[in-house]
């Protein structure tokens, strides 16, 4: 039992690793962070002294390794958009993303369960049916495509929710 909890924890780190590195590899493809962090009215003394502020100038394989290690220690560096650190913006945005995971949680598994019997129980009729091709789609559609679709369904179409943020 040990060695397959210990080999499951191998595997789930070398997971993270490589999600982490092609997530950090797609950031160089966005485009320079130093564009939008100095504006049009910058010197090229102004950039590179940036650049080898943000660590920027050295080889990819170096960048990763030193986010690799800073991560470890809780530091995830510097938001390039909002000039924060990005642990603070983590911390800050923990309980909305909690509160909401939590919600949708409680939510699907008690609908999930209710239409499961239902539908358990009534499997030759109409609503079965209807409800066994909606749960299809909802499995087979992309999550962001379906959260755009609710946001105009429950905010815009409904007026029930914001659009976006808490209310």
């Amino acid at each position: 039992m040990a060695a397959f909890i210990i080999r499951r924890i191998g595997q789930s780190l070398l997971v993270l690793l490589i999600v982490g590195l092609v997530a950090f590899s797609m950031f160089r493809f966005v485009g320079d962070p130093i564009d939008n962090m100095l504006g049009q009215e910058r010197t090229i003394e102004d950039v590179e002294r940036l650049r080898t502020q943000l660590g920027l100038d050295q080889p990819f394989p170096v960048q990763y390794f030193k986010f690799l290690e800073n991560a470890v220690q809780g530091n995830f560096g510097v938001s390039y958009r909002q000039g924060r650190p990005v642990a603070e913006i983590l911390l800050e945005r923990a309980p909305a993303t909690l509160e909401l995971a939590a919600v949708s949680g409680i939510l699907a598994i008690l609908f999930g369960i209710a239409l499961g019997v239902f539908t358990a129980i009534r499997r030759q009729g109409a609503a079965a049916n209807i409800i066994m091709a909606t749960s299809l789609i909802g499995v087979s559609l992309p999550t962001f495509l379906i959260g755009i679709l609710l946001i105009y369904l429950f905010s815009v179409e409904l007026g029930w929710l914001p659009s976006f943020g808490r209310g």
